[in-house]
């Protein structure tokens, strides 16, 4: 049956319970609705649901998305929340189309990298990675030449063109991660150590396709990418989603992708270049792309399909001034069926995101029962996260709640599930006044704020507050602290780094006997304090004046 008349279907009934008696929530079953509001024991819950093999990993457009949504509104409605989507015939919905492409590969594609030793070829999956954003049954790149491009980056505000010069139609772009100064540490226009936009993988694949490439590569490194080549891995073979663009596509490079580490130091070695001596070269200003006098083929047979998915949207409407928002989002998607491990096929992304998801829910539970507030509150369980913020990008071309009257929003994405901490941890520390708010909700627990560990991953930029930032709307993204009440940092530390090792997009990531939510509860304890003081109050928090998102707030706000 087709997801989209299933979903039709269960909103309408749902709309015609939670638009009636907004007084108390409806009666359900359940089971996290048994313990109290932000408990640790809700919080759980949630998960063993959402995170079970029933649900598939909730990749978007499978069964799994289906039984996710179902969860969702039911909850919502349960919790006290009303439809937060308004049709165009004035009726009410718990989700907002969102139309997205869904490429998936037909073929096994081989990589073919040529030179004057000859031909050698590498295996899909386990030595490179490649796909297509183009709506084209076939992708045949043949002979293109290879050029390195440092960090394929051209970022005028900086005077800094790592294309300058250069030709990349019919090409291969070949593009290191990360910033130029991720190694050096000295803030050369990128922050240092903490990757900006300009690092990330999505941003390199963008400036390929400005640029003309027929294809781009990225060099996977385990420390400049913040995690290991087996997350690229669990990846492959399964659809890649990208919004629906206009121009099909064709504005992006024939093929994007990445090659692992081995293959890249041959590849350097085979066209007699010095990849540490060029890797310092592209850190500094003026550096020049590289012809690497080699060639790549490839072949890729794709299926595009057009679907839709859905954003879950509940509110509670403001009393005073309801045009006035506060959003809390979390992404509800992970990536469905995976590479097996030890035969478990199943990425559950229990941590990654139904902790997140089951945070969303319990907060609008939190905040009906502490009654209504000046301004709204909105709930959106964002879709298609995983596969480039696409849930969230598609909200930021089409907002729900005007930008210019949207007060805040605060994103979660992995929930401390790990035990208490003396600190919770802000992403992106610095940017926004929403720090400050935050430092009084947490001190007043006798806990401390503490700056990002690990700036140099980028995670600011990873997740979907992002393109609410873009907005120009103050957003909040924590992590748990390091600093563990029971291990302290020496602990804390050793917990994140199996977490990246052994669980992150893994059949790993599952609920576990070891599992204590507590830390998370209290975490959420101070993100709930947070938006409801500035839904029942005044205030309007700023980007800070160094912030490159402060400009986008103050042109929404004229």
């Amino acid at each position: 049956m087709n997801l989209r008349h299933i979903l039709s279907a269960g909103v309408i009934a749902l709309a015609a319970c939670a638009t009636s008696d907004q007084s108390a929530a409806p009666t359900t079953d359940i089971a996290a609705f048994r313990h109290a509001p932000l408990s640790a024991e809700a919080l759980i819950e949630h998960v063993r649901v959402l995170g079970s093999d029933e649900f598939e990993g909730r990749a978007p457009g499978t069964n799994g998305e289906r039984l996710t949504i179902e969860y969702l509104q039911r909850a919502y409605a349960a919790a006290g929340l009303q439809p937060g989507v308004v049709l165009a015939n004035g009726e009410r919905s718990w989700v907002q189309e969102t139309p997205l492409v869904a490429a998936t590969l037909t073929n096994t594609p081989t990589l073919t990298l040529s030179g004057t030793d000859g031909e050698r070829t590498y295996a899909y999956a386990t030595q490179f990675s490649a796909w297509t954003r183009r709506l084209d049954p076939t992708v045949d790149i043949a002979n293109a030449p290879l050029v390195f491009v440092g960090y394929g980056i051209h970022a005028p505000e900086l005077g800094w063109n790592d294309y300058e010069g250069v030709d990349m139609r019919g090409k291969i772009a070949v593009i290191l991660i990360n910033d130029p100064d991720f190694e050096t540490g000295d803030d050369r226009g990128f922050g240092g150590r903490a990757m900006t936009y300009y690092g990330r993988w999505t941003y390199k694949f963008e400036e390929a396709g400005r640029q003309g490439a027929a294809g781009a590569i990225i060099i996977h490194e385990t420390a400049p990418a913040a995690y290991p080549w087996a997350v690229i891995q669990s990846s492959t073979g399964s659809a890649r989603w990208d919004i629906v663009r206009a121009d099909r596509g064709a504005s992006r490079a024939g093929f994007e992708g990445w090659i692992n580490n081995e293959v890249a130091m041959e590849t350097f070695r085979r066209a007699r270049l010095d990849f540490n001596e060029l890797k310092s070269r592209a850190q500094r200003p003026g550096f020049r792309a590289v012809r690497m006098n080699l060639t790549g083929s490839l072949h890729l047979e794709t299926r595009a399909e057009e679907r839709t998915t859905y954003n879950v949207v509940g509110v509670l409407p403001g009393t005073e001034r309801p045009n006035e928002t506060i959003i809390y989002t979390a992404h509800w998607d992970h990536l469905g069926h995976c590479p097996p491990v030890d035969g478990d096929d199943i990425c559950n992304g229990a941590f990654d995101n139904a902790t997140g998801t089951s945070a969303l829910i319990e907060l609008a539970r939190r905040f009906h029962a502490q009654g209504p507030t000046d301004r709204t509150v909105a709930f959106i369980a964002l879709t298609a996260e995983e596969q480039g913020l696409l849930g969230a990008l598609y909200y930021m071309q089409h907002p729900l709640f005007a930008p210019r009257d949207t007060v805040a929003a605060i994103n979660m994405d992995g929930i401390n599930a790990f035990g208490r901490t003396h600190e919770i941890e802000v992403r992106g520390f610095g940017q926004s006044e929403m720090d400050d708010l935050l430092t009084t909700a947490i001190q007043a627990q006798g806990r401390r704020v503490a700056p990002d560990s690990s700036p140099e991953a980028g995670y600011y930029y990873r997740s979907d507050h992002l393109h609410f930032a873009q907005l120009g709307i103050p957003v909040l993204y924590t992590s748990r602290g390091i600093d563990m009440l029971d291990g302290g940092i020496e602990r804390g530390r050793a917990l994140s780094q199996a977490y990246v090792a052994n669980v992150y997009h893994k059949p790993a990531d599952e609920v576990t006997d070891a599992w204590d939510m507590s830390g998370g509860a209290e975490d959420l304890e101070a993100l709930y304090a947070v938006g409801h003081r500035l839904a029942d109050g005044n205030e309007w928090p700023q980007w800070r004046a160094n912030s490159e998102f402060r400009a986008a707030r103050e042109a929404s706000r004229r």
